[in-house]
């Protein structure tokens, strides 16, 4: 028997050999939610709590606080022929990185990936795009199906096979249309670097404390030995313990994963000046069917700054965009893939993931 706590809904989520009475637990968040309303008005009368719990906790089209359920079948998505041993063995995966994976339980060797999570890893590892450039890979399918994968493995091989040099800023940037999507992708990035001094990231947000007197009275965690923990340890002027570095030279992060908003600010301060330089040779667009319209555009002429900043071209850049399907499928993917990478679309791959 497992229980899994949840802020104050500790007592209504008990789950039992991971299966969970979904049913009950709407029951049970409709309640709350009424208590509080309740509560947060001060409704003193006795007739008028009881009207008024009848109304909240009842059926959404008279008013009730809770929408009825949406129930949806998920398939698990179509596996690929061959296991992570099998991909290494073909040089798709660096064996270093198959390795570490291996050894975290992040992706054992011996399990078989889905087939979109296969195809992206050849699509960034191919050398048969026109005049050698680098390409735009597109990864849509349906949520849970594994699309972080499908961005990770080819970002984190492309930087295990060859290291940044020293002082040339990033090696890759994970760009998030907000914070509220990213904590997970954090969490598992951490974990899948987690015992290995190759490869460190540093998740740079409008939260993340300026020094470590800052995060130690914010009572936030150490850093762990893959991730930066504040922005001046990221910037080379403290160390993991905070220990301020005299020459302001110390290491900076491979990764940085940040919002759009952050990534503008950056570009405007010249303490953030030490994230960007040539070593930039990859670029992932996480939950890219968000940005439409003028959102789309500005990101687009934003990834244009940071490849000129970086002394960079965008066919030199391996790029990897993530999506939820869209209506218009492959026509419409491509093209808005190309102009958000400012690539030609005969370097642009679609991956679409389906289901088994």
């Amino acid at each position: 028997t497992t229980e899994i706590y949840t802020l104050s809904l500790h007592d209504a989520l008990p789950i039992f050999m991971s299966q969970l009475n979904t049913i009950a637990l709407r029951d049970a968040l409709i309640k709350r939610v009424t208590d509080f309303a309740l509560d947060d008005h001060f409704v003193c009368d006795e007739n008028l709590t009881e009207a008024l719990r009848c109304l909240w906790s009842g059926r959404p089209e008279i008013g009730g606080l809770g929408s009825d359920l949406w129930v949806e079948g998920a398939f698990p998505s179509t596996p690929a022929p061959e296991t992570m041993q099998a991909l290494v063995d073909r040089k798709l995966v660096h064996e270093g990185l198959a390795k570490q994976l291996d050894a975290t339980g992040a992706f054992p060797l011996d399990l078989t990936p889905y087939q979109h999570q296969l195809d992206s890893i050849e699509a960034a590892a191919s050398k048969d795009y026109p005049s050698g450039g680098c390409p735009g890979v597109v990864v849509t399918a349906g949520t849970g199906a594994g699309k972080t994968e499908s961005f990770l493995i080819p970002m984190l091989n492309e930087l295990w096979k060859e290291p940044g040099n020293p002082g040339g800023g990033i090696s890759a940037l994970i760009l998030y249309p907000m914070n509220a999507l990213v904590n997970d992708q954090v969490g598992r990035l951490d974990k899948w670097l987690a015992g290995q001094d190759r490869l460190s990231f540093f998740h740079f947000t409008s939260e993340t404390p300026e020094s470590a007197g800052l995060a130690d009275n914010r009572n936030l965690p150490p850093a762990t030995h893959a991730r930066f923990r504040t922005r001046q340890q990221a910037r080379g002027q403290e160390d993991e313990n905070g220990k301020a570095i005299p020459s302001g030279q110390g290491p900076n992060p491979d990764i940085l994963v940040t919002n759009y908003s952050m990534l503008e600010y950056m570009l405007c301060r010249p303490q953030d000046a030490v994230f960007f330089g040539q070593n930039l040779r990859v670029v992932v667009i996480d939950e890219a069917h968000i940005y439409s319209g003028n959102l789309a555009a500005e990101i687009t002429f934003l990834l244009r700054r940071v490849l000129m900043r970086c002394g960079r071209r965008p066919e030199s850049v391996l790029c990897i965009a993530t999506s939820a399907t869209i209506g218009g499928g492959v026509d419409e993917l491509r093209p808005f893939a190309a102009r958000l990478f400012s690539k030609p679309e005969s370097l642009v791959r679609v991956i679409v993931g389906k289901p088994q």
